[in-house]
């Protein structure tokens, strides 16, 4: 009996057919769509996710969570969670060559949750998948939006189902959501349909990434440097296992950078590393942009150069549909700020249209999301001017104000409060 000879109701139950008229379809299943379909799922709104990828990430760069976003996840139940099989941070300092010149202290932020937490991208996307699943949904992954009709109060979706090896259209449906909200990255289809621009605020970063394991005792801290060529950061990641990033010159490196798009299957976890960011290629770099790291490297796990963009959407959304995380903006990957902040656009949207669907409240009271977002995002971005040195700060962070403010593991309160124990303050809203 093919497909179509089985009732829609059982084909739906079964998982090989969306829902029709969602209340809400969430396009792309990382962090932040899955966060916010989670929080909308348990507003009692009928939600659809759907992602062209094959499963959650294999790899990825992301692994930073902010104190506001282990907030965010408490609220949601699943903070424990998330700190248990992650790594804790305390502390971040900043160095230039061979000396430190200054210090964070994540722990003196307002409890709960005033440390940060390593945790690959990866294993969040599979807690809040499972948590999802438990809670009565499913992604729909290997599912593609085709077309988004937006205009006349309505949305009017075209949804794929592509083959699992080959990547061919299986079967098509016409969906109409009350609301999309696009999480689907910087390629992303829902603001294309939007028609909302987005522009890059400045140059691109490009980062040499190394994971590996070296002989340095456990650490709680982040250690970031700052000097001509660039920001490198050492991230802890339990145990013995740690990750480099280093900011390099492009023209150095033409024709040896991986995409800037984030594949979420890798070959093996086990893979060699590209022969272009080999040992030799770390030790110079160590030797060079952090020599106090004097701890022997033992195996790289992997390596790549990735490329960041820094953008921001023109819009962040209309009526119908609405924009969180890297489909709205991109940022430099040392803060994280760009998951963090879209796991809060998540929260906040769930919140929003939870009102929507559940107490008639009319669509454009999402208005003010588009405000704080666009505020926000230019502050982070250094659009609205940068941090603004008190006369008892340090000299050199004085003069490396905006680099810092930039590199921290928090926004919004939490990034004024953390800036202030260093002599900077945010400029005004």
């Amino acid at each position: 009996m093919g497909i179509d000879a089985v009732p829609w109701a059982a084909r739906k139950a079964a998982g090989t057919e969306p829902d029709r008229e969602p209340e809400v379809l969430v396009v792309g299943a990382g962090p932040v769509g899955l966060f916010a379909a989670l929080l909308l799922a348990r507003r009692g709104v009928r939600v659809l996710i759907v992602d062209q990828e094959r499963r959650p990430a294999a790899r990825s760069y992301a692994l930073l969570l902010h104190p506001g976003s282990l907030r965010l996840l408490d609220a949601a139940g699943l903070a424990a969670d998330a700190i248990e099989r992650g790594h804790p941070l305390d502390h971040v300092s900043f160095y230039e060559g061979a000396e430190r010149h200054a210090e964070v202290d994540l722990g003196a932020l307002a409890p709960p949750f005033a440390g940060a937490t390593v945790l690959p991208q990866q294993a969040l996307e599979g807690l809040l998948e499972s948590r999802f699943e438990r809670d009565g949904g499913r992604v729909l992954w290997r599912y593609r939006l085709a077309e988004l009709h937006l205009g006349g109060g309505a949305a009017v979706a075209v949804v794929e189902r592509l083959a699992r090896e080959s990547g061919a259209v299986e079967e098509s449906w016409m969906i109409r959501p009350g609301v999309v909200i696009g999480t689907d990255g910087h390629h992303s289809a829902v603001r294309h349909a939007l028609h909302a621009s987005y522009v890059e605020m400045s140059p691109p970063e490009i980062y040499a990434v190394f994971e590996i394991s070296a002989d340095a005792p456990p650490s709680r801290e982040l250690r970031i440097a700052l000097d001509a060529q660039g920001a490198s950061m050492l991230v802890p990641l339990g145990g013995n296992r740690f990750r480099w990033s280093f900011q390099i010159d492009e023209t150095q490196w033409e024709g040896l950078i991986e995409p800037r798009f984030k594949r979420r299957v890798f070959d093996s976890i086990g893979d060699d590393p590209f022969p272009y960011l080999a040992r030799e290629r770390l030790e110079k770099l160590i030797a060079h942009r952090a020599p106090w790291f004097t701890a022997s490297i033992g195996e790289i796990v992997w390596s790549m150069a990735v490329r960041f963009e820094h953008r921001l959407t023109g819009r962040f959304g209309h009526e119908n549909a609405w924009l969180a995380g890297d489909a709205a903006h991109l940022a430099s990957p040392i803060g994280g700020h760009s998951m963090n902040v879209g796991l809060r656009e998540a929260a906040d949207l769930a919140h929003h249209l939870g009102r929507v669907f559940r107490e008639h409240q009319p669509l454009h009271t999402l208005a003010g999301y588009e405000t704080a977002r666009r505020i926000e995002w230019r502050q982070l971005l250094g659009a609205r001017g940068h941090p603004c040195p008190a006369a008892a700060a340090p000299a050199w962070v004085r003069h490396r104000a905006a680099r810092i403010s930039s590199c921290l593991p928090a926004s919004g309160d939490d990034l004024d409060a953390l800036l202030r124990q260093i002599g900077l303050a945010l400029p005004p809203a």
